[in-house]
């Protein structure tokens, strides 16, 4: 595969190609060894006496041992807390901690009630619900429906609400109601079995078309998330590499009438190879 390298400093000095001499890109790469950084070109630009080169024209990415060395100098300056910046405790801007059963104290969080079903057999029952809790349900088995507990007290009729089912169920089919069962005769259609033998038949087409449809390919060229199509041949012409794909035609006399073949190939002098070798220089 391919070996690309890019601006690494020389043996001399640390950071980034800085001064008045010199030019960079934009999300140009430097590495430097000695510093143990790598910086990253913010823009273009050319050094120069009025506009040198420095080392805030560059994004600097410290090395592991780098990095911890400046999170621990951070933290220290910072005098940060036993949770990062913030102490432990209840009070405001603290962290809470976990008492000994792993959970937090009932001060820190209220208390949460799980939904609960109740079945019941009429409103009697429902009412008599004397640990509902709001948000708990009550299925009433007389009824067919569903109640929830929409506030505080059970034994209040008021308190619970119907919980509404869609309305729009299908009421017959084809003028049938009850169990249904849809057959072509019941729609209006033909038997099943003129049907079945219509479709397993090909005496409805000739042996010209039957001969035709065997041999039809389907051959097409889809564009995908991988390709884009472009409006115009100006469009598509700015946007390839000129002269990169190369074309031999060969007609082959041998066919009545006469085959035009294409053979067709990539540029060796475009593309990358395995033996290529990008290399960014040093600085």
């Amino acid at each position: 595969m391919a070996t690309i390298q890019i601006k690494r400093r020389t043996t001399a000095g640390t950071g980034p190609l800085i001064g008045t001499v010199g030019t960079i890109k934009a999300g140009e790469p430097q590495v430097d060894f000695n510093g143990e950084h790598l910086y990253i070109a913010k823009a273009d630009k050319v050094g120069s006496v009025g506009t040198p080169l420095a080392d805030s024209d560059y994004l600097k990415i410290p090395a592991i041992a780098k990095v911890d060395t400046q999170i621990d100098t951070k933290i220290t300056a910072l005098g940060l807390g036993t949770a990062a910046t913030k102490n432990t405790g209840t009070g405001n801007g603290n962290i809470p901690i976990l008492d000994s059963s792993g959970k937090l104290a009932d001060s820190v969080i209220p208390k949460v009630a799980l939904t609960n079903t109740f079945v019941v057999a009429s409103q009697t029952a429902m009412l008599a619900l004397t640990t509902a809790q709001e948000g708990d349900v009550a299925v009433r088995t007389d009824l067919n429906k569903t109640f929830i507990l929409k506030t505080t007290g059970y034994a209040t009729l008021a308190n619970w609400q119907e919980l509404l089912t869609p309305t729009d169920s299908v009421s017959s089919v084809n003028g049938s109601t009850g169990t249904v069962t849809i057959t072509l005769a019941g729609l209006g259609g033909v038997p099943t079995t003129t049907y079945d033998t219509h479709v397993s038949s090909n005496l409805h087409l000739t042996g010209t078309q039957l001969s035709i449809l065997a041999n039809v390919l389907n051959t097409r060229l889809w564009d995908c998330s991988g390709a884009e199509v472009l409006a115009t041949q100006a469009l598509f012409d700015a946007a390839v590499i000129s002269d990169a794909i190369k074309i031999y035609q060969y007609v082959d006399t041998n066919y009545t009438p006469s085959v035009v073949k294409y053979s067709l190939g990539i540029d060796t002098s475009k593309v990358l190879q395995p033996s290529s070798i990008i290399d960014g220089g040093t600085y």
